[in-house]
């Protein structure tokens, strides 16, 4: 009976362990801005509409490319930048990426709304 208490007990301990360790490169969005939350929420869709998700080609992990450049510190933009970015994608294009790569169809897609929430997260990328 004590083997099996001390067995679960280690087991318990290993599994916080691994928790505490796992996910230390990500970034996540303040819990308090709803409007944050529903933007990190829409970030993480594989699917926008008729196109392929942010999470699909881009991720939040310094240096880490997937299609599309790591979004890591891109809340130092401004505002418009990121508007611009997701409703006008090759108007300013990485160096290093292809024009056109970036679905064009999220002005018709996301609504206004949606788009102002990504904007929240993306700003809290920093």
């Amino acid at each position: 009976m004590k083997k099996t208490i001390l067995i679960m007990l280690l087991l318990s301990l290993a599994v916080l362990f691994v928790a505490a360790c796992s996910g230390g490169n990500e970034q996540s969005a303040p819990s308090g801005d709803p409007d944050v939350a529903a933007g990190k929420a829409l970030f993480e869709k594989t699917v926008l509409g008729t196109s392929p998700g942010c999470v699909t080609c881009h991720s939040t992990e310094p240096g880490k490319t997937i299609v599309g450049p790591s979004l890591a510190g891109i809340g130092n933009q401004s505002e418009e930048f990121l508007r611009q970015s997701i409703l006008e994608p090759d108007a300013d294009i990485t160096e290093g990426f292809p024009a056109g790569t970036m679905p064009q169809t999220y002005k018709d897609d996301l609504t206004e709304e949606q788009v102002d929430q990504l904007v929240k997260y993306l700003k809290t990328l920093k």
